[in-house]
């Protein structure tokens, strides 16, 4: 087997050098397109991927009551590096870095694509790795997440990573002892694991990067300890990454994963029911079974953005299709069998696979399947690789293939302000009285928790209202909120869009609290234009008790 990791062609300098320069510069080429897209200004940004980082570094945890409601809770490692770079370089170079970083999946898409294909002539077998790999990028849900902060094109790289490291100690796994053999593994899952701790539904290609180590080749109970020594692997890389703050929400919330699995581990503050986000879950059999085909027709059925691309269903369709066939007829025996490397070929497809059902099964939310969409090309190219017929026609198909996903492709939009400014974000907030004893108040479940960070730091932000709790629920983080609003003797404002004003209504009369639409400051927002304003709050005569 090619190890994936001797990109560059044993012979011929002048594909030598094509590798290299396409290696070295096609990551910048996504920095320049996050540029092209625009500041990024999508819902989560809004909502947490900025203030968490804010809160995080600036001890405000626990200071602020979720001002960015559920994922007030995650971890915000993930968020720091962004964070530190947008403010300390302009809103532009610092997209341009991200996306840079988030182009270098295009670097491991092109060392598995070197793994897996057996193309004689090295030039061309380089071409062929490229075009695999920037189609892998340039996808509906691929593009739309460039100079993004959703991230899921960060975590792939530890995902990409941890394939490659299989693929390169495949060998070794069973040439060696026992006991090398465990390291190895163990080796080959601190990548993954070290993602999966940093965002958690990512755990999906973790069970997919160690369940299709079972099903490659190789004796059964050499498999099982690969897979059990990669497990251990991802388990150090999850407890580096993500430890030091499930301790944190285990030590203030009782629950390592709050507000989640809080049937596992009850506490004092579990909101009232579950909040695991299952509306995108398919409930039928027959919906399951059809899924690519519905969500490329109707893309709601995943997420909140419109886009179109065909490789999932294709590539639902192709795999199938090529093993029956393969199982039937065998291979061409006329021909020698040139497509892919057989162990890259089993193991990729097979991590697609797990990885998949994983995926419909706990989420079945787009662009948590990110990793699947930028491997497609390949999938399919190795999945026509299966087909019992003659090279040239697989290759005719494959091309075929490759060409009707790349003119159908729509990106869809996660949401970019209109211009650049010179830094990420830009608030003007209007002057505040004694900052010193103002509480402010946030209702609704709309993001603006970005905005906290221009407001002085000595006001406190409790969120009474959001998408974790409602006031009128009964539970124990509810009613800390309230004793925080209850035993607050200054000043109480509100911190709210104008389309929102209803909802802030209802949520401060459950407090005793009421505030005068005309009695609100605007707060100039210059990323995203929401109409925020800044209202006094009073008290009724009579309080609602805590």
């Amino acid at each position: 087997m090619t190890s994936p990791f001797l990109f560059l062609p044993p012979k011929g300098l002048k594909a030598r050098r094509l590798a290299v320069g396409f290696l070295s510069l096609a990551p910048f080429l996504f920095g320049l397109l996050a540029l092209g897209l625009g500041p990024d200004a999508n819902w989560d940004f809004r909502n947490y991927h900025w203030y968490n980082a804010y809160a995080f570094l600036t001890g405000r945890i626990g200071f602020d009551l979720v001002p960015s409601q559920v994922p007030s809770f995650y971890n915000p490692a993930l968020d720091l590096p962004y964070y530190l770079l947008a403010t300390h370089v302009s809103a532009r170079l610092a997209a341009f870095i991200l996306g840079s970083v988030q182009g270098l999946n295009v670097v491991l898409l092109f060392l598995l694509a070197h793994a897996a294909l057996l193309i004689p002539n090295a030039r061309q077998k380089v071409w062929a790795c490229a075009l695999i790999a920037l189609l892998g990028m340039f996808g509906g849900g691929g593009i739309a997440q460039i100079g993004t902060t959703f991230y899921d094109n960060i975590t792939s790289l530890g995902f990409f990573a941890s394939a490659l490291l299989v693929l390169r100690f495949w060998p070794r796994f069973f040439e060696a002892s026992w006991g090398k053999a465990l390291g190895f593994a163990f080796l080959c899952g601190l990548p993954a694991g070290l993602m999966m701790g940093l965002k958690l539904p990512s755990a999906l290609f973790c069970v997919g990067l160690c369940g299709a180590l079972l099903f490659v080749t190789g004796p059964l109970t050499r498999r099982v300890w690969i897979a059990f020594g990669f497990g251990l692997g991802v388990l150090l890389g999850l407890a580096c990454s993500y430890g030091p703050w499930g301790f944190f929400l285990y030590t203030h919330y009782g629950n390592p994963l709050f507000p989640y699995f809080t049937g596992l581990f009850p506490a004092p503050l579990d909101p009232p029911a579950t909040i695991r986000d299952v509306k995108f879950v398919p409930t039928s059999w027959s919906t399951r079974l059809l899924f690519p085909f519905l969500f490329t027709r109707d893309p709601s059925l995943v997420g909140e953005i419109l886009w179109r691309d065909l490789r999932l269903p294709l590539l639902y369709v192709l795999l199938p299709v090529a093993v029956a066939l393969r199982l039937l007829f065998g291979r061409n025996k006329r021909s020698p069998d040139r497509f892919s490397d057989f162990v890259v070929t089993r193991y990729l497809l097979w991590f697609a696979v797990v990885s998949y059902t994983a995926w419909i099964a706990v989420f079945a939310i787009y662009r948590y399947a990110l990793p699947l969409e930028m491997l497609a090309p390949l999938l399919l190219v190795l999945s026509i690789g299966l087909l019992p017929v003659r090279l040239q026609p697989r290759t005719m198909l494959a091309v075929f293939a490759l060409l009707a996903v790349t003119f159908t492709i729509q990106p869809g939009d996660w949401g970019h302000g209109e211009t650049w400014l010179a830094h990420p974000i830009e608030v003007t907030v209007p002057p505040i009285k004694d900052p010193e004893t103002r509480m402010i108040l946030m209702a609704g479940i709309e993001p603006y928790s970005y905005v906290l960070p221009a407001f002085p730091p000595e006001i406190p932000f409790i969120r009474v209202q959001s998408n974790f709790l409602s006031p009128d629920q009964k539970s124990g983080f509810n009613e800390m909120i309230r004793h925080r609003v209850f035993a607050h003797k200054g000043q109480l404002s509100l911190l709210i869009p104008e389309y929102s004003f209803a909802m802030a209504r209802g949520a401060l009369a459950d407090l005793g609290l009421s505030f005068s639409e005309q009695k609100c400051q605007a707060v100039t927002d210059r990323l995203f234009p929401s109409r925020l304003v800044l209202c006094d709050v009073q008290r009724s005569n009579v309080l609602v008790s805590p």
